[in-house]
């Protein structure tokens, strides 16, 4: 059940005040456009799969399994689906654009932790941190689209995938 957006909620950025830790996407796709905010379909379902482990495993990084409680953004605000742009992604040109780093930046500004999921997302965060512009502690992971989790290797189905992808992703914040 979706509760009520959070205020200022978009296809691409689901604001969080107060959230120490966000995730950055690639970019809002058609199911984000119908439902009016960021990862909608089977990225979000993955997303709320995601963060029932790592508030299991490490709740003083991840304090809440629930997505409302974190910031989400996307690398790229424009939505982007075949049918209407005849594509899937931005170029990461188009990511690292000045204007489209400084939309970023103020996205996912005062962040303690922010988690780059996809090729794009990480490009675009690689920059603002070595610019000087993001001070957040990062972490990068695979995109969590189904077809990228079916991808992770070591993984019979999806919940081990998902285990897999968190192993990864915790590895690079090591633990107390």
């Amino acid at each position: 059940m979706i509760p009520p957006l959070p205020e200022g909620t978009t296809t691409h950025a689901q604001p969080c005040p107060g959230a120490r830790t966000g995730f950055v996407f690639i970019c809002p796709g058609r199911h984000e456009a119908n439902r009016g905010y960021p990862c909608a379909a089977g990225t979000g379902a993955n997303l709320n799969r995601v963060l029932e482990v790592l508030h299991r495993r490490r709740p003083e990084l991840f304090p809440s399994p629930s997505r409302w409680s974190y910031v989400i953004t996307n690398s790229w605000d424009r939505v982007e689906y075949p049918a209407l742009t005849e594509r899937s992604v931005p170029t990461e040109t188009e990511v690292l654009a000045p204007d489209n780093l400084e939309r970023l930046a103020r996205e996912i500004d005062g962040l303690e932790r922010v988690v780059a999921c996809g090729a794009q997302a990480q490009a675009a965060v690689r920059a603002l941190k070595s610019s000087g512009r993001l001070r957040a502690e990062v972490a990068f992971g695979r995109h969590l689209s189904q077809r990228s989790v079916n991808m992770i290797p070591g993984g019979m189905d999806t919940p081990s995938r998902i285990e897999r992808w968190c192993d990864d992703l915790l590895a690079q914040w090591p633990g107390p």
